[in-house]
């Protein structure tokens, strides 16, 4: 049975117990929150709307600057004198009598500005993270025996290194007898998700506009279940012994009864090893868990709504 509980302590303090191992979640707000475990010490923030976050491992960033000289310790820089050079004076040309009359040539368009291109790669790394997935190996010799300890701490450990575009966290358990790891992945907000994209228009010039309702979700379900096989693929690659990966993807929503922040699962699905056939991470990633065993329900509006996802009893 799935344990894996948030219990709000006060305001903006949350404990997470699960069977990784308890943590401490403290924020004033979505934008930002301090979480404490097993797993380390990091510091989430983001810009809600906007796609703009970070998630920085406090104690690796504390060990790499731990010890660095002071600035008055290192030596100074000799000055160099710099003399300012004034521009020479522009003198209006005249018109020639072959250009006079002459209709000046239509301005050609700027190429993107840094804010666009920035706006760019930003949706590209959360639309098609699932284009980072790994080429799972296809096991073709006996199956080895399961160390779950050691699978535990290769899974462990590339969660604590890999460099993502997108912030997530994972809570991994692992059934030996089944061959199977269960992954719960807590994902990124739909509001970390930019809101604006890069239209280019007749003129060729490119001019940034807001998605609509429907576009954003549209995004958001390509990212979350993009995010699934990122995790799942990685997951059995490290582990050669396993032959499934179950993802059940979970966000945060308000409670109609309550009012409080819950975890909600919104997906779940089986990833059997032989399932990742060579290319598909070009295909639609709604489409390739779709074709898995899954369970999730998304409205006509794009909404995804809350799910039971699979148990380990579910899993022959």
């Amino acid at each position: 049975m799935r344990f894996r509980k948030s219990v709000k302590i006060t305001k903006g303090v949350k404990l997470n117990l699960s069977k990784s191992g308890p943590s401490l979640t403290v924020g004033p707000g979505k934008g930002i929150s301090f979480n404490v475990g097993s797993r380390g010490a990091y510091l989430n923030w983001s810009i809600p709307g906007t796609g703009v976050y970070d998630r920085v491992r406090l104690d690796t960033l504390a060990k790499k600057y731990l010890g660095l000289g002071r600035d008055e310790d290192k030596p100074e820089k000799k000055q160099e004198k710099k003399t300012e050079k004034k521009p020479a004076a522009k003198t209006a040309a005249k018109p020639s009598a072959k250009t006079a009359g002459k209709r000046a040539p239509a301005k050609q368009p700027e190429g993107p500005s840094a804010e666009e291109l920035q706006l760019q790669a930003l949706n590209e790394a959360f639309v098609h993270v699932g284009q980072l997935a790994a080429d799972v190996p296809v096991r073709r010799t006996k199956a080895p025996a399961v160390d779950a300890k050691a699978i535990d701490r290769e899974i462990d450990g590339w969660l604590n290194e890999v460099e993502s575009p997108i912030p997530f966290a994972v809570q991994t358990e692992i059934l030996p007898d089944r061959r199977t790891v269960f992954l719960d992945l807590d994902l990124p907000e739909i509001e970390n998700m930019p809101a604006q994209k890069l239209v280019t228009l007749a003129s060729g010039a490119v001019k940034i506009k807001a998605k609509s309702q429907k576009e954003s979700r549209e995004d958001y379900r390509t990212c979350v279940f993009g995010l699934g096989e990122f995790v799942a693929s990685h997951a059995l690659t490290l582990a050669p012994a396993l032959d499934r990966a179950v993802v059940s993807a979970y966000t945060q929503r308000r409670s109609e009864k309550t009012g409080e922040v819950e975890d909600v699962f919104i997906y779940s699905v089986v990833f059997e090893r032989g399932a990742f056939r060579k290319g598909y991470q070009d295909e639609d990633p709604a489409a390739f868990c779709g074709a898995q065993r899954s369970r999730y329900y998304v409205l006509a509006s794009g909404v995804m709504k809350p799910i039971v996802p699979f148990e380990p009893e579910d899993i022959e």
